[in-house]
């Protein structure tokens, strides 16, 4: 957009012009950065409400890392090599169900679903995903017989080797949160460390006695929204299998900690002038 070093590569290092250049640059920065934290929901409270979670048939991946991944995950099932997916088919379809609280759990290691939710209406593409688990199984012998190893392979790289599977998720009463979302990295900041803690503290508190929380979310990327479920009910019929995140965190040793590390990364890219901020 801007190449602040050619614009000033004939000025003096202190010159006022170079000076005046350089806030001028960082107003502009300021202002693109703060228009991104409006859009993304800052000023909007959470207003959360009771509905019902429609329930269906979840053909899903499971992963283990940031949530900050799930947009780029979900983009992937929509992608051309797997389901071709119009952006207007993104919500309602496209689901991502997060199993632990990030903001009490190591970043790297909490548990994510992305797949999609269906009726009776999708049963195709059911079929189309679950057919793609014989490919994966010849791609994860490797050439000639040789077993591919994982550990040389990419985060995406790994995730395509997934195995698709199958989840009955119930339809239940759940606490239902609507949110803006943006697509970007303040967004999925939003969802990791404000809404999701949020939601599984109504969870817990509002659903049934012992009620297990996990959010559930699907997003329209045209109307820059998600909408955010929390059973209150049957909690338990919503963890894919895996042990519930507080027994989770203590068998992995997970402490308690946000990664800021990556949130700092992420900042300086988005708004340079924070690289002499956050060192």
């Amino acid at each position: 957009m801007m190449n602040y070093h050619e614009m000033t590569m004939d000025e003096p290092r202190n010159s006022p012009a170079r000076k005046k250049q350089y806030l001028v640059i960082c107003t502009v920065m300021a202002g693109m950065f703060l228009h991104s934290m409006i859009t993304a929901g800052v000023l909007s409270s959470l207003d959360i409400q009771e509905s019902i979670f429609p329930g269906g048939d979840y053909i899903y991946r499971l992963n283990q890392r940031d949530y900050a991944a799930t947009l780029g995950l979900l983009e992937e099932i929509a992608s051309p090599e797997v389901l071709s997916l119009p952006k207007k088919q993104h919500a309602d379809l496209l689901y991502a169900l997060y199993l632990d609280n990030p903001s009490t759990m190591n970043a790297r290691s909490i548990r994510f679903g992305t797949g999609i939710l269906i009726d009776g209406t999708g049963k195709a593409m059911k079929e189309q995903l679950l057919a793609m688990n014989d490919i994966i199984d010849e791609k994860l012998k490797g050439p000639k017989g040789v077993a591919i190893k994982k550990a040389d392979l990419t985060h995406m790289e790994k995730f395509r080797l997934k195995k698709w599977k199958v989840h009955d998720l119930p339809s239940v009463d759940a606490a239902v949160l609507q949110f803006p979302h943006t697509g970007g990295f303040i967004s999925a900041l939003f969802t990791a460390y404000r809404i999701i803690p949020a939601l599984r503290k109504y969870a817990k508190e509002k659903g049934e006695a012992n009620n297990i929380p996990v959010v559930i979310s699907t997003c329209s990327s045209r109307l820059q929204m998600c909408t955010h479920y929390a059973p209150l009910v049957q909690g338990k019929d919503f963890l894919l299998g895996q042990v519930e995140s507080e027994a989770y965190g203590q068998s992995s040793g997970d402490v308690s900690f946000v990664n800021w590390e990556g949130v700092y990364r992420d900042a300086k890219r988005f708004f340079p002038p924070l690289r002499y901020i956050l060192k």
